[in-house]
């Protein structure tokens, strides 16, 4: 009993804490994603300060260099602070400054286009139509192709919506939004600067060696840095081609269109062709011949092949399993856990296969 009892309280610590934040499941995950993704930045500014201090306590032994060393102890968490504040506030900005303007108005022309078929000829409707009925005789089929449709127009609802009412529409908004931000930065660095204490109190709780953990944070770093790179960057990387293709080829609101492809990047198999596949053929009918050519052209050539080259390649290097096996883990994550799926899918994947690593090593050692 006397060797339970320091367990049973850390669980019932991880308890409390667990009910406390339980209102904010995305935020902690993405605090703990960022934070997993950052300690070495913060480890590496708490070693260089220590370094300027001892050759500081060297060259100025008098009063002042013990001020201003005993003022340089917060100075990593405060660098940490503000290096988080700005990764976040920076790209939010810049985003809502340059494509909100352009959010109402593209999505009205979504919405128009929408309406008229994206200005196919009504043969072609007629014909997509008829396919569309004639999956009613595989139920599962039609089931699975009419909830991605629902799913995929409401996540570009929310996105929009998001945009075109700034993220802060009235004060309720405004409050809300300044609250996920204050918690995401708060427990992005109570993660960072505690690190080590939540890694010793895990390791007790269930029983591992610490050295055990640390591979475990460290696959979980490198699957981190691999979405981060697969998915997220090159999401931005084509949509910022798509916007340039958009606007050479006279489209309207092309900061819009390049926004809504970087929403559907990370979807395997289809992705920006979900963007830039439509406008090619509104375009085409609408008689604007060339544009819609080098559009089409754009798209396959640019855009593909970034997703086809630079996305397996970033995805490998953080996870080592095939590309097959982690396009069926983002699926799966995405089903499971929606947007949040993207990150969540790929991680859960590397802590299996750590896991299974460490129960051949800890086999073989055994035996």
């Amino acid at each position: 009993m006397p060797n339970m009892l320091p367990r049973l309280l850390y669980i019932l610590a991880a308890l409390a804490w667990f009910l406390l934040l339980r209102p904010n499941p995305v935020t902690i995950v993405m605090a703990g994603c960022f934070a997993c993704l950052t300690l070495p930045v913060y480890r590496r500014m708490r070693c260089t300060i220590r370094h300027w201090r001892k050759r500081l306590r060297l060259r100025h032994p008098g009063r002042l260099g013990h001020i201003v060393i005993s003022c340089s102890h917060r100075l990593p968490l405060y660098g940490y602070i503000v290096m988080i504040f700005s990764a976040v506030v920076i790209p939010i900005s810049t985003l809502v400054l340059l494509v909100s303007p352009q959010v109402a108005g593209g999505l009205a022309r979504l919405r128009e286009l929408q309406a008229n078929n994206f200005q196919l000829p009504p043969e072609w409707v007629m014909r997509f139509q008829e396919l569309r009925h004639s999956l009613a005789d595989y139920p599962k089929v039609d089931k699975m192709i009419s909830e991605f449709l629902s799913n995929l127009d409401a996540m570009l609802a929310d996105t929009m919506g998001l945009l075109i009412n700034r993220s802060v529409d009235v004060l309720g908004g405004t409050m809300t939004v300044l609250w996920t931000l204050f918690l995401f930065v708060t427990l992005t660095v109570i993660f960072a600067a505690y690190a080590s204490r939540i890694n010793l109190i895990t390791a007790r709780i269930f029983h591992i060696p610490a050295t055990m953990l640390r591979r475990f944070v460290l696959a979980i770093r490198r699957a981190l840095q691999g979405v981060m790179l697969g998915i997220v960057l090159v999401a931005i990387a084509q949509g910022v081609l798509c916007g340039i293709g958009f606007a050479v080829a006279g489209i309207k609101q092309p900061a819009f269109w390049g926004l809504l492809a970087t929403v559907v990047a990370p979807i395997p198999f289809v992705g920006t062709a979900l963007v830039w596949g439509p406008l090619c053929l509104s375009l085409w009918f609408s008689g604007a011949t060339m544009p819609a050519v080098g559009l089409a052209l754009w798209g396959t050539l640019a855009v593909t092949s970034v997703d086809n080259i630079l996305r397996p390649l970033f995805l490998q290097q953080g996870i080592n399993a095939p590309f097959f096996v982690l396009i069926i883990a983002i699926l799966c994550g995405l089903g499971s856990f929606g947007p949040m799926g993207l990150i969540i899918g790929p991680v859960l994947l590397a802590i299996a296969m750590q896991a299974v690593e460490e129960a051949h090593q800890t086999y073989h050692h055994t035996a």
